[in-house]
């Protein structure tokens, strides 16, 4: 399943994204591997349910900055 379609099987509205460049709290880099610690919005996680994992799940997605970057300018 491409990303697109997991969106609209969820539904649009019910997805929300967080940039780690704004949330990061903390950047380890060493030859092995990055750890970024970051901030989560307290809304989306704050309401647990039976099993005792949060209400939403969290998804990080890695996108090439630069077509970002284009993406956001067009639509300006």
């Amino acid at each position: 399943m491409k990303l697109s379609d997991l969106i609209i099987a969820v539904g649009d509205e019910n997805v929300s994204f967080q940039m780690l460049d704004s949330d990061a709290i903390k950047i380890d880099a060493s030859l092995k591997e990055t750890r970024i610690t970051f901030a989560a919005p307290p809304q989306s996680l704050a309401e647990m349910v039976p099993d005792g994992r949060t209400k939403d799940m969290g998804l990080v997605i890695w996108l090439p900055r630069d077509k970002v970057k284009a993406a956001l300018e067009q639509q300006s």
